[in-house]
């Protein structure tokens, strides 16, 4: 069996009938979600009692509790994702060029569905925050470390939420009106998001959600959404393009921000000339 098949069907003892519809499964993970119990039958050449019998036998209810657990297990497990990577470098015979020009294609997604209306709302809302409070977990840190830099350099006041669980309610106190809180919200709508966008509303802040979902109900929640490609929800999803959305945002609140932005470059200048000589220098 497959590293899938392992992970659903590794522990079971199963009849001759049901091995031959683990095997076919296992080969064909990508077709399972599409397929009913009677195109699993024919394609096994088994009853459709025998396929009915199969879910139990492998610990779900039925055939739509079993994709689920596909879905989750199996098809967008993160080793799923970084083998759809390295078969996308395989299939290019490991040229360096095409890797790098690959996530272009999330660029032009990304670029044809940012509104105007809602890129320019977001400027504002940041540029005239009174505290702008940042949650990206897992691959967004990267995200969060460069708006933070950036919107600090501005003169805008940021405060990253490294924390989840119990611990978030740490951060939900020092949350005012006029606040902002952006969000990265990939892949699904955590517990911390829904707390999040609740504490939102209850405190009179505004809420900015950066996302990659068409579907979610994030999407209903936040004031103001952006979207961003990342690829597939089975690949390897690229960073590139929520960083190119990040910076020309990035951008815009500087335009807002221009006098202050300027004159923080032009102090941070002075600063450089005048105290380098103390500071070691970089390798």
């Amino acid at each position: 069996m497959t590293g899938g098949a392992r992970v659903l069907f590794g522990s079971y003892k199963l009849t001759r009938g049901h091995r031959l519809i683990a095997d076919y499964i296992s080969k064909n993970l990508d077709d399972i979600p599409f397929m009913v119990e009677e195109d699993l039958a024919a394609a096994c050449q088994v009853s459709v009692s025998t396929v009915s019998r199969f879910w139990i036998e492998v610990g779900s209810k039925n055939m739509k509790e079993f994709k689920q657990k596909l879905k989750d297990e199996v098809i967008m497990s993160p080793s799923r994702k970084l083998q759809s990577a390295f078969s996308k470098m395989e299939e290019q015979k490991g040229a360096a060029a095409a890797s790098v020009m690959a996530p272009t294609e999330y660029l032009r997604q990304s670029a044809d569905r940012l509104d105007q209306t809602s890129f320019q709302a977001a400027a504002d809302l940041l540029a005239e925050a009174g505290m702008v409070h940042i949650y990206g977990p897992g691959s967004a840190e990267c995200l969060t470390a460069l708006l933070d830099f950036r919107l600090t350099r501005f003169g805008v006041y940021v405060k990253r939420i490294a924390r989840g669980g119990h611990e978030l309610f740490e951060d939900i106190v020092h949350m005012h009106p006029g606040d902002v809180i952006a969000l990265f919200g990939f892949v699904a709508e955590s517990p911390e998001m829904v707390v999040l966008l609740d504490a939102a509303k209850q405190r009179g802040c505004k809420t900015l959600l950066v996302t990659d979902l068409a579907v979610s109900p994030m999407l209903e929640k936040a004031d103001i959404v952006l979207y961003t490609a990342r690829g597939q929800q089975w690949e390897f999803h690229s960073m590139v393009a929520p960083i190119a959305v990040m910076e020309a945002l990035i951008v815009a609140v500087g335009k807002q921000r221009e006098q202050q932005a300027l004159a923080n470059s032009e102090e941070l200048h002075r600063l450089r000339r005048q105290y380098q000589k103390w500071l070691p220098k970089k390798v």
